[in-house]
Protein backbone atom coordinates (compact mmCIF):
# COMPACT_ATOMS: atom_id res chain seq x y z
CA UNK A 1 0.00 0.00 0.00
CA UNK A 2 2.81 2.39 0.83
CA UNK A 3 4.52 1.76 -2.49
CA UNK A 4 1.34 2.39 -4.46
CA UNK A 5 0.69 5.64 -2.56
CA UNK A 6 4.22 6.90 -3.19
CA UNK A 7 4.02 6.10 -6.89
CA UNK A 8 0.67 7.86 -7.22
CA UNK A 9 2.03 10.98 -5.47
CA UNK A 10 5.12 10.96 -7.74
CA UNK A 11 2.93 10.72 -10.80
CA UNK A 12 0.81 13.65 -9.69
CA UNK A 13 3.90 15.77 -9.02
CA UNK A 14 5.34 14.84 -12.41
CA UNK A 15 2.14 15.85 -14.13
CA UNK A 16 2.08 19.14 -12.24
CA UNK A 17 5.69 19.94 -13.26
CA UNK A 18 5.01 19.10 -16.89
CA UNK A 19 1.97 21.39 -16.91
CA UNK A 20 3.99 24.19 -15.35
CA UNK A 21 6.80 23.76 -17.95
CA UNK A 22 4.28 23.78 -20.79
CA UNK A 23 2.68 26.92 -19.40
CA UNK A 24 6.05 28.65 -19.12
CA UNK A 25 6.98 27.74 -22.70
CA UNK A 26 3.64 28.98 -23.98
CA UNK A 27 4.00 32.27 -22.07
CA UNK A 28 7.56 32.75 -23.38
CA UNK A 29 6.50 32.04 -26.96
CA UNK A 30 3.57 34.43 -26.67
CA UNK A 31 5.82 37.12 -25.22
CA UNK A 32 8.38 36.65 -28.03
CA UNK A 33 5.65 36.87 -30.67
CA UNK A 34 4.28 40.03 -29.07
CA UNK A 35 7.73 41.61 -29.08
CA UNK A 36 8.58 40.69 -32.68
CA UNK A 37 5.20 41.40 -34.25
CA UNK A 38 5.44 45.21 -34.03
CA UNK A 39 8.94 45.07 -35.53
CA UNK A 40 7.53 43.68 -38.77
CA UNK A 41 5.72 46.97 -39.32
CA UNK A 42 8.98 48.99 -39.42
CA UNK A 43 8.82 52.50 -38.00
CA UNK A 44 5.04 52.62 -37.91
CA UNK A 45 4.85 50.83 -34.55
CA UNK A 46 6.95 50.41 -31.49
CA UNK A 47 9.64 49.12 -31.19
CA UNK A 48 11.27 50.86 -34.11
CA UNK A 49 13.18 48.37 -36.13
CA UNK A 50 12.90 45.71 -38.79
CA UNK A 51 13.35 42.03 -38.31
CA UNK A 52 12.82 41.04 -41.96
CA UNK A 53 16.36 41.53 -43.27
CA UNK A 54 19.74 42.43 -41.92
CA UNK A 55 21.52 44.49 -43.06
CA UNK A 56 18.71 46.66 -44.35
CA UNK A 57 18.40 47.50 -48.09
CA UNK A 58 20.38 50.44 -49.43
CA UNK A 59 18.50 53.70 -49.50
CA UNK A 60 17.83 55.19 -52.93
CA UNK A 61 19.68 58.47 -53.52
CA UNK A 62 17.09 59.52 -56.09
CA UNK A 63 13.40 59.34 -55.31
CA UNK A 64 11.54 58.71 -57.52
CA UNK A 65 13.91 56.74 -59.73
CA UNK A 66 14.53 58.02 -63.28
CA UNK A 67 12.53 56.41 -66.09
CA UNK A 68 13.95 53.30 -67.74
CA UNK A 69 14.27 52.32 -71.37
CA UNK A 70 10.69 51.08 -71.46
CA UNK A 71 9.38 54.56 -70.63
CA UNK A 72 12.00 56.52 -72.57
CA UNK A 73 11.54 54.52 -75.78
CA UNK A 74 7.87 53.60 -76.22
CA UNK A 75 6.69 51.56 -79.21
CA UNK A 76 7.06 53.32 -82.55
CA UNK A 77 5.60 52.81 -86.02
CA UNK A 78 8.79 51.38 -87.59
CA UNK A 79 9.28 47.61 -87.92
CA UNK A 80 12.64 45.83 -88.16
CA UNK A 81 13.80 42.24 -88.44
CA UNK A 82 16.12 40.75 -85.80
CA UNK A 83 18.06 37.64 -86.87
CA UNK A 84 20.02 35.42 -84.47
CA UNK A 85 23.14 34.00 -86.10
CA UNK A 86 24.70 32.52 -82.94
CA UNK A 87 23.60 32.05 -79.32
CA UNK A 88 23.01 33.66 -76.90
CA UNK A 89 20.70 36.50 -78.06
CA UNK A 90 17.80 38.11 -76.21
CA UNK A 91 15.12 40.62 -77.25
CA UNK A 92 13.01 42.97 -75.15
CA UNK A 93 9.98 44.03 -77.23
CA UNK A 94 8.88 47.64 -76.91
CA UNK A 95 6.55 48.22 -73.97
CA UNK A 96 7.60 45.09 -72.05
CA UNK A 97 9.80 45.18 -68.91
CA UNK A 98 11.71 41.93 -69.48
CA UNK A 99 13.45 40.14 -72.34
CA UNK A 100 13.38 36.59 -73.67
CA UNK A 101 15.91 34.54 -75.67
CA UNK A 102 15.65 33.59 -79.32
CA UNK A 103 15.73 29.81 -79.54
CA UNK A 104 17.07 27.59 -82.28
CA UNK A 105 13.53 27.01 -83.54
CA UNK A 106 12.84 30.75 -83.91
CA UNK A 107 15.94 32.47 -85.23
CA UNK A 108 14.23 35.65 -86.47
CA UNK A 109 11.61 37.97 -85.06
CA UNK A 110 9.94 41.14 -86.33
CA UNK A 111 9.78 43.87 -83.67
CA UNK A 112 8.85 47.55 -83.58
CA UNK A 113 11.03 50.53 -82.79
CA UNK A 114 11.65 51.02 -79.09
CA UNK A 115 12.68 47.38 -78.63
CA UNK A 116 16.04 46.37 -77.19
CA UNK A 117 18.51 43.77 -78.45
CA UNK A 118 21.05 41.99 -76.22
CA UNK A 119 23.95 39.79 -77.29
CA UNK A 120 26.17 37.87 -74.83
CA UNK A 121 29.79 36.76 -75.38
CA UNK A 122 29.96 34.27 -78.23
CA UNK A 123 26.70 35.44 -79.77
CA UNK A 124 26.02 37.20 -83.06
CA UNK A 125 22.87 39.13 -83.93
CA UNK A 126 21.83 41.25 -86.91
CA UNK A 127 19.19 43.97 -87.12
CA UNK A 128 17.82 44.65 -90.63
CA UNK A 129 15.69 47.65 -91.60
CA UNK A 130 13.30 47.82 -94.57
CA UNK A 131 15.80 50.09 -96.39
CA UNK A 132 18.38 47.21 -96.23
CA UNK A 133 20.46 49.07 -93.63
CA UNK A 134 21.88 46.52 -91.21
CA UNK A 135 23.66 46.39 -87.86
CA UNK A 136 25.67 43.23 -87.10
CA UNK A 137 26.99 42.81 -83.55
CA UNK A 138 29.61 40.26 -82.48
CA UNK A 139 30.12 39.19 -78.87
CA UNK A 140 28.93 41.30 -75.97
CA UNK A 141 26.61 44.05 -77.14
CA UNK A 142 23.34 45.83 -76.46
CA UNK A 143 21.32 48.47 -78.24
CA UNK A 144 17.91 50.05 -78.71
CA UNK A 145 16.07 50.38 -82.01
CA UNK A 146 15.24 54.06 -82.38
CA UNK A 147 12.30 55.70 -84.07
CA UNK A 148 13.01 58.28 -86.76
CA UNK A 149 9.45 59.57 -86.41
CA UNK A 150 10.44 60.86 -82.96
CA UNK A 151 13.73 62.31 -84.21
CA UNK A 152 15.86 59.50 -82.71
CA UNK A 153 18.83 57.81 -84.40
CA UNK A 154 18.10 54.58 -86.21
CA UNK A 155 20.02 52.53 -83.63
CA UNK A 156 21.33 53.50 -80.19
CA UNK A 157 24.35 51.49 -79.03
CA UNK A 158 24.55 50.92 -75.29
CA UNK A 159 27.32 48.32 -75.24
CA UNK A 160 29.53 46.95 -77.99
CA UNK A 161 32.50 44.65 -78.39
CA UNK A 162 32.65 44.59 -82.17
CA UNK A 163 30.03 45.63 -84.70
CA UNK A 164 29.62 46.27 -88.42
CA UNK A 165 27.20 48.89 -89.78
CA UNK A 166 26.13 49.00 -93.43
CA UNK A 167 24.09 51.96 -94.66
CA UNK A 168 22.06 51.79 -97.86
CA UNK A 169 20.84 55.37 -97.72
CA UNK A 170 21.57 58.51 -95.69
CA UNK A 171 21.08 57.42 -92.09
CA UNK A 172 22.41 57.96 -88.58
CA UNK A 173 23.23 55.82 -85.53
CA UNK A 174 24.33 56.73 -82.02
CA UNK A 175 27.71 55.30 -81.05
CA UNK A 176 28.90 54.26 -77.63
CA UNK A 177 29.19 57.36 -75.46
CA UNK A 178 26.66 59.46 -77.38
CA UNK A 179 28.53 60.51 -80.54
CA UNK A 180 26.67 60.06 -83.83
CA UNK A 181 27.78 58.46 -87.10
CA UNK A 182 26.12 59.60 -90.34
CA UNK A 183 26.73 58.02 -93.76
CA UNK A 184 24.99 56.64 -96.82
CA UNK A 185 27.17 53.58 -97.55
CA UNK A 186 29.12 50.95 -95.68
CA UNK A 187 30.44 49.00 -94.00
CA UNK A 188 31.79 50.85 -90.94
CA UNK A 189 33.53 48.62 -88.38
CA UNK A 190 33.32 49.48 -84.66
CA UNK A 191 35.86 48.02 -82.22
CA UNK A 192 35.84 48.62 -78.47
CA UNK A 193 39.60 48.21 -78.20
CA UNK A 194 39.94 49.51 -74.63
CA UNK A 195 37.68 50.62 -71.81
CA UNK A 196 37.90 54.27 -72.85
CA UNK A 197 38.53 53.96 -76.62
CA UNK A 198 36.10 53.23 -79.45
CA UNK A 199 37.72 52.67 -82.85
CA UNK A 200 35.75 53.45 -86.02
CA UNK A 201 37.04 52.20 -89.37
CA UNK A 202 35.59 53.27 -92.71
CA UNK A 203 35.67 50.32 -95.12
CA UNK A 204 33.19 51.80 -97.57
CA UNK A 205 33.72 53.72 -100.80
CA UNK A 206 32.22 56.98 -99.51
CA UNK A 207 32.99 59.35 -96.65
CA UNK A 208 31.15 59.36 -93.33
CA UNK A 209 30.73 62.03 -90.69
CA UNK A 210 31.05 61.70 -86.90
CA UNK A 211 29.55 64.35 -84.62
CA UNK A 212 31.62 64.30 -81.41
CA UNK A 213 30.79 67.00 -78.84
CA UNK A 214 31.58 70.34 -80.55
CA UNK A 215 33.47 68.78 -83.46
CA UNK A 216 32.51 67.12 -86.73
CA UNK A 217 34.98 64.63 -88.18
CA UNK A 218 34.91 63.57 -91.82
CA UNK A 219 36.00 59.95 -92.14
CA UNK A 220 37.20 59.22 -95.66
CA UNK A 221 37.39 55.67 -97.09
CA UNK A 222 40.18 53.68 -95.46
CA UNK A 223 40.59 56.05 -92.51
CA UNK A 224 40.46 55.05 -88.85
CA UNK A 225 39.62 57.23 -85.85
CA UNK A 226 39.85 56.48 -82.11
CA UNK A 227 37.11 58.20 -80.12
CA UNK A 228 37.71 58.73 -76.38
CA UNK A 229 34.84 57.59 -74.16
CA UNK A 230 34.58 60.43 -71.65
CA UNK A 231 32.81 60.28 -68.30
CA UNK A 232 30.84 63.39 -69.29
CA UNK A 233 29.68 61.74 -72.52
CA UNK A 234 30.36 62.65 -76.12
CA UNK A 235 26.94 63.74 -77.36
CA UNK A 236 27.02 66.47 -80.00
CA UNK A 237 26.52 69.94 -78.58
CA UNK A 238 25.68 73.16 -80.31
CA UNK A 239 28.41 75.73 -80.67
CA UNK A 240 28.18 78.84 -78.55
CA UNK A 241 27.03 81.99 -80.28
CA UNK A 242 29.51 84.76 -80.87
CA UNK A 243 32.46 82.48 -81.68
CA UNK A 244 34.50 82.80 -84.84
CA UNK A 245 35.21 79.65 -86.83
CA UNK A 246 37.90 78.44 -89.17
CA UNK A 247 37.72 75.14 -91.06
CA UNK A 248 40.47 72.57 -91.30
CA UNK A 249 40.75 69.17 -92.95
CA UNK A 250 37.67 67.43 -91.56
CA UNK A 251 37.28 69.56 -88.41
CA UNK A 252 36.30 73.06 -87.29
CA UNK A 253 38.11 75.38 -84.90
CA UNK A 254 36.12 77.93 -82.88
CA UNK A 255 37.74 80.77 -81.00
CA UNK A 256 36.91 83.94 -79.12
CA UNK A 257 39.33 86.83 -78.76
CA UNK A 258 42.16 88.09 -80.87
CA UNK A 259 44.11 85.43 -82.75
CA UNK A 260 46.07 85.22 -85.97
CA UNK A 261 45.17 82.25 -88.17
CA UNK A 262 48.18 80.53 -89.72
CA UNK A 263 47.05 77.80 -92.11
CA UNK A 264 49.61 75.13 -92.90
CA UNK A 265 48.40 72.77 -95.61
CA UNK A 266 45.57 70.77 -94.00
CA UNK A 267 46.46 71.90 -90.46
CA UNK A 268 45.27 75.03 -88.69
CA UNK A 269 47.66 77.03 -86.52
CA UNK A 270 46.52 79.89 -84.27
CA UNK A 271 48.75 82.54 -82.74
CA UNK A 272 47.32 84.28 -79.67
CA UNK A 273 47.37 88.07 -79.80
CA UNK A 274 45.62 88.43 -76.47
CA UNK A 275 43.96 85.94 -74.09
CA UNK A 276 41.68 83.92 -76.41
CA UNK A 277 39.72 80.75 -75.76
CA UNK A 278 39.81 78.06 -78.46
CA UNK A 279 37.48 75.07 -78.97
CA UNK A 280 38.51 72.30 -81.37
CA UNK A 281 38.63 68.50 -81.58
CA UNK A 282 36.75 68.14 -78.29
CA UNK A 283 39.14 70.25 -76.19
CA UNK A 284 39.08 73.81 -74.81
CA UNK A 285 42.22 75.88 -74.56
CA UNK A 286 42.87 79.18 -72.82
CA UNK A 287 46.03 80.69 -74.22
CA UNK A 288 48.30 83.51 -73.18
CA UNK A 289 49.73 86.13 -75.48
CA UNK A 290 52.23 84.96 -78.15
CA UNK A 291 51.36 81.29 -77.61
CA UNK A 292 50.70 79.14 -80.65
CA UNK A 293 48.65 76.00 -81.09
CA UNK A 294 48.47 73.67 -84.09
CA UNK A 295 45.45 71.45 -84.92
CA UNK A 296 45.84 68.61 -87.41
CA UNK A 297 43.23 66.49 -89.11
CA UNK A 298 43.21 62.81 -89.89
CA UNK A 299 46.24 61.46 -91.73
CA UNK A 300 45.35 60.03 -95.10
CA UNK A 301 47.09 57.19 -96.86
CA UNK A 302 50.41 58.33 -98.33
CA UNK A 303 50.37 58.92 -102.09
CA UNK A 304 53.28 58.14 -104.37
CA UNK A 305 55.65 61.01 -105.11
CA UNK A 306 54.70 62.97 -108.23
CA UNK A 307 57.28 65.57 -109.27
CA UNK A 308 55.98 68.98 -110.25
CA UNK A 309 56.76 70.78 -113.45
CA UNK A 310 59.12 73.13 -111.67
CA UNK A 311 61.23 70.26 -110.43
CA UNK A 312 63.36 69.09 -113.40
CA UNK A 313 64.04 65.43 -113.65
CA UNK A 314 67.74 64.58 -113.70
CA UNK A 315 68.33 62.06 -116.47
CA UNK A 316 70.09 58.94 -115.33
CA UNK A 317 73.69 58.52 -116.48
CA UNK A 318 74.04 56.82 -119.86
CA UNK A 319 75.49 53.35 -119.73
CA UNK A 320 79.06 53.06 -120.93
CA UNK A 321 79.54 51.43 -124.32
CA UNK A 322 81.34 48.15 -124.26
CA UNK A 323 84.76 48.52 -125.95
CA UNK A 324 85.89 45.64 -128.17
CA UNK A 325 88.65 43.57 -126.69
CA UNK A 326 91.52 42.96 -129.16
CA UNK A 327 93.16 39.61 -128.78
CA UNK A 328 96.91 39.70 -128.10
CA UNK A 329 99.19 39.36 -131.14
CA UNK A 330 100.83 35.95 -131.56
CA UNK A 331 104.44 35.87 -130.52
CA UNK A 332 107.17 34.21 -132.57
CA UNK A 333 108.91 31.32 -130.87
CA UNK A 334 112.55 31.81 -130.09
CA UNK A 335 115.27 29.72 -131.64
CA UNK A 336 116.01 27.97 -128.39
CA UNK A 337 112.38 26.81 -128.13
CA UNK A 338 112.28 25.25 -131.67
CA UNK A 339 113.07 21.56 -131.67
CA UNK A 340 114.48 19.97 -134.87
CA UNK A 341 112.25 17.41 -136.54
CA UNK A 342 113.70 13.88 -136.79
CA UNK A 343 115.01 12.84 -140.24
CA UNK A 344 112.97 10.37 -142.16
CA UNK A 345 114.53 7.07 -143.35
CA UNK A 346 115.37 6.52 -147.01
CA UNK A 347 112.66 3.99 -147.70
CA UNK A 348 109.96 6.44 -146.58
CA UNK A 349 111.40 9.11 -148.85
CA UNK A 350 111.30 6.79 -151.85
CA UNK A 351 107.79 5.73 -151.11
CA UNK A 352 106.58 9.29 -151.03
Amino acid sequence: MKRSGISARFRSLRRTDTARIDACVARSSLLLVCVLTPGCAGFWRWPWGTTQRWPEPMEAKVDPLPPGDRDMYPPGPEDVLVVRHADPVQIRPAGLPSSFPLGFYNKSLRVSSGSAVYCAPGGRVEVIWPSATSMLMFGRGAGIIGSKSRGEPTFIIRQVERAEVTFKKEDQIELLGGSQLSAHSGPFVLDHTRDNILRVRNQSKAAGQIAYRESNFVLDPGQVIDLPLLSAGSKPSRSESGLSTVSGSGFTVEYSGQVEVLSKDSDVALLALGDPEIHALGVRLRMARDEEVNFGGLVKNPTPFAPSRETPLVPPPAPKEAQPVTPPAPTKPEASDVKPEPAKPDNELKHD
